[in-house]
């Protein structure tokens, strides 16, 4: 049977158990996924898994440009080392470097 396309694969249908606000991070496996817009719960709605979006981060912490990171559930912000925080996520890479006192980074997610 041949191959059928079915998108371009910079989105993935989802469908949350509770709401998710706009921008909304949400594990998917060994990824990241984001929230669009607003999806009420049990509805269809579409995660992004490519772009580049800005992500919270703790205002202390340093990273060089291009320095991979990771999603971490439980607090909501990038780490650079998974390793201590049990349940992290590869988020991407940093597309800008963080000098800190900054509330976000800038990340090629899924890269």
């Amino acid at each position: 049977m041949p191959a059928t396309f079915i998108q371009d694969g910079d989105t993935v249908d989802h469908i949350p158990s509770t709401d998710l606000p706009s921008g909304a991070v949400v594990v998917l496996g060994l990824m990241i996924g984001i929230a669009h817009r607003p999806i009420p719960a049990n509805a269809l709605g579409s995660l992004a898994i490519e772009g580049i979006w800005d992500l919270p981060i703790s205002p202390t912490l340093v990273f060089p440009a291009w320095s991979p990171v990771w999603w971490n559930p439980a607090s909501g912000e990038l780490t650079n080392d998974p390793a201590l925080v049990p349940g992290c996520v590869r988020a991407g890479l940093l597309v800008r470097a963080v000098v800190g006192n900054e509330p976000t980074a800038r990340v090629l997610i899924n890269r």
